[in-house]
């Protein structure tokens, strides 16, 4: 058996490692309210740029990160084509896979799933997904290229909702106003 084809498919592997960056992204799917469900994309940018054209995204995992007076966790749902591997990752840890891999399509982007959360007070909160470097489970796991972190963050403003007592009396308020206004009018 011949050794350098295997060396020289083992650098090129290696090399293209360092070639490719995608970027992980954390948006909120619409306005975050105190007192309501809000919920988080995951995304990837530009998931295959630099990369082969046979190449397949297999597998993604990360470990969260979010403050706990502000917001509770719901849960985590990975994007159709991709295995919830969340229950085997550990507390505070989720991913999927999928196999065969997502393949390269030339895609701009590439939804791996959403963070469900219950939004707990009004403020700026900051939201993190991490990748531990020594977690094999975490990260971008591609087929040829290797593992690339996954990491994003994203500060988080909820706005306070009105309580029903108080909009109440808001908007009685306005009707006592309108009824006194059309009793001068018509006088």
């Amino acid at each position: 058996m011949k050794l350098q084809p295997l060396i020289a498919a083992t650098a090129l592997a290696l090399a293209c490692i360092g070639t490719h960056a995608a970027t992980v992204t954390l948006t909120a799917a619409g306005p975050a309210k105190a007192g309501e469900g809000v919920d988080l994309l995951i995304s990837v940018l530009d998931p295959f740029g630099g990369l082969a054209a046979d190449e397949e995204l297999l597998s993604f995992g990360f470990r969260l990160s979010y403050d706990t007076s502000r917001l509770s966790f719901a849960s985590f749902t990975p994007t159709a084509g991709w295995d919830d591997d969340s229950p085997w990752l550990g507390a505070g840890q989720f991913g999927g896979s999928s196999f065969p891999g997502m393949a390269n399509q030339g895609q701009g982007s590439l939804l791996l799933g959403t963070l469900h959360f219950d939004a707990l007070q009004a403020g700026a909160t900051q939201v993190g997904l991490i990748t531990e470097a020594a977690n094999l489970n975490h990260g971008l796991g591609y087929l040829w290229s290797g593992t690339q972190p996954l990491d994003a963050s994203l500060r988080l403003e909820v706005s306070a909702v009105p309580e029903p007592a108080s909009a109440l009396l808001a908007a009685l308020g306005l009707g006592l106003v309108g009824v006194t206004t059309r009793r001068r009018v018509g006088g």
